[in-house]
């Protein structure tokens, strides 16, 4: 007879109220990539870091980043300025500047893969109140 359910939620600092079983799933998964990026190279680091930057600031309601079908070039674009900010007046080979602007896409396409799976994910749990 009882049709409400008590459900622990975890207040996130933005105020957002989340189901504590998925924050706990969700904070396991981020404590180990956090780790594992640890690990990454002094270079790859920087770079993730001017990625993570960026894409915070992509990161809002109606962005191209949550898109159903995002657009290619805006991701590339993206990895063109990083790559620009990295690479200023270094000179490199050809064959390094192509591995290091596909080392930042790269960056960029997983970055913006694991929000996208982490918004729909929020967006499912709170549907389904």
């Amino acid at each position: 007879m009882n049709e409400f359910q008590y459900v622990p939620v975890t207040k996130l600092p933005s105020g957002l109220l989340l189901p504590e079983d998925s924050m706990a799933d969700e904070e396991v998964l981020y404590k180990d990539q956090e780790y594992l990026k640890q690990m990454y190279p002094a270079k790859a680091r920087l770079i993730l870091a001017l990625v993570e930057d960026r894409c915070d600031r992509m990161e809002y309601e109606g962005s191209p980043m949550f898109a159903d079908y995002p657009d290619k070039e805006t991701f590339l674009r993206v990895a063109r300025d990083i790559f620009k900010m990295v690479n200023d007046g270094e000179e490199c080979s050809e064959e390094v500047s192509c591995m290091l602007k596909q080392l930042i896409e790269i960056l960029v396409l997983n970055e913006c893969c694991m929000r996208r799976g982490r918004y729909k994910r929020r967006k499912q749990c709170f549907a389904q109140r």
